[in-house]
């Protein structure tokens, strides 16, 4: 079922037609003069944006994209399609323009996805998909009281995080049935992010797998960032979300939102546990990602040893 929003945006507040906000009080963020259009300008007609009812917390993030759309100063019509695809596919009809399907999609950040798409630089998680914490059997909980060192830690085919955990010197075991791989102690431990590990920890439970949440370990890597990608052609929408959503931070809308979602609140209450969080490098991400203002995170570093 393919569900469509249309709106206007509300006007936007003088305060974004100068190419500088605040975000939560923080310091000023330069919009790099990519200010809304002034109030003078011809209405141009809505742009019809396609997304996908899928991915990393997709309620949430429907959520920022209407709001990023509502505060970008332009209209719109929003057509969300409810019928999955591979993300693969999904990268693939990215690429060509009047697809019909997908126009914007989000991921976590990597140099490729920056390099062949146009990434909107907001973390939309604010640093939430790098706190990991660790899926594990009953053998992997018992060894992760040793430490990291010599654990088999699964990953998916693919994965972008493999070549982070590599280069902290961990062992990977990449591909088979993880969290399957994880309850007959072929692998160790499965980091997730606290944005997805309790609705994948209870289907795997729900499929006779005995798995659970490491109890007294996570993870944080370092600039690890869910981002909105739209393809390099599509400046129009890539510029409506970067000024929607600034314009949401500036008024205070977009950390309300984040605040009072349930899976954010869920995903917080892990930082808040008690738990030995254990800091990892990002050696590849770009220095874009890297550059990422604080005041667009949740600090999380603070957290870890």
């Amino acid at each position: 079922m393919t569900m469509v929003v249309p709106a206007v945006a509300a006007a936007v507040d003088e305060t974004a037609a100068s190419g500088t906000i605040s975000a939560s009080g923080d310091d000023p963020i330069d919009l790099g003069g990519m200010a809304p259009p002034s109030g003078g300008a011809p209405t141009p007609a809505p742009l019809v944006v396609h997304a996908l009812n899928q991915g990393t917390a997709p309620a949430y993030v429907l959520q920022v994209l209407k709001l990023a759309l509502s505060k970008s100063g332009q209209p719109y019509v929003l057509k969300i399609d409810d019928h999955p695809l591979p993300s693969a596919q999904v990268l693939r009809l990215l690429d060509q323009p009047d697809n019909g399907t997908v126009d914007v999609t989000w991921l976590a950040t990597t140099p490729a996805l920056e390099a062949h798409f146009q990434p909107v630089r907001i973390p939309l998680d604010r640093g939430l998909m790098g706190y990991r914490m660790l899926a594990v059997g009953e053998a992997g909980e018992e060894k992760i009281q040793r430490g990291l060192s010599g654990l088999s830690l699964a990953q998916g085919r693919g994965w972008p995080e493999a070549g982070l955990l590599r280069a902290a010197g961990l062992s990977v075991r990449e591909g088979g049935d993880l969290y399957g791989d994880l309850a007959a102690g072929r692998a160790d431990a499965l980091p997730r992010s606290s944005l997805d590990i309790d609705r994948e920890v209870e289907s795997a439970q729900a499929a006779g797998d005995a798995v659970s949440v490491a109890r007294d370990v996570a993870l944080l890597y370092r600039d690890f960032y869910l981002y909105f990608f739209v393809a390099k052609h599509n400046d129009r929408l890539a510029d409506m979300l970067l000024n929607g959503l600034y314009q949401a931070y500036a008024d205070g809308s977009f950390m309300a939102l984040f605040r009072n979602d349930p899976q954010i609140r869920a995903a917080l209450a892990y930082t808040r546990q008690g738990r030995r969080v254990l800091p990892l490098d990002n050696p590849d991400a770009t220095v874009a990602t890297r550059n990422i203002a604080a005041s667009l995170t949740e600090g999380l570093e603070s957290a870890a040893d």
